[in-house]
């Protein structure tokens, strides 16, 4: 596995708390007014952010040499 810079995790981070803030007010926006509890509505948010986030990292890694 190749290492990563210190820089480059915060910027994940980063990333990461923007699409999860993104999808949190999305979706309090949406479904808590229609009789949705608000904190499923912020789990759904870090389930959905942090998929989001696999599947970037996964298109945005670059593969290993000599495996």
């Amino acid at each position: 596995m190749a290492k990563s810079s210190i820089a480059a995790e915060l910027g994940w981070l980063a990333f990461f708390l923007f699409v999860f803030a993104a999808i949190a007010y999305v979706l309090l926006r949406w479904l808590v007014p229609h009789h949705f509890n608000d904190r499923i509505a912020v789990v759904l948010a870090a389930i959905f952010a942090g998929l989001v986030m696999i599947f970037i990292r996964m298109a945005t890694s670059r593969p290993a040499r000599g495996r």
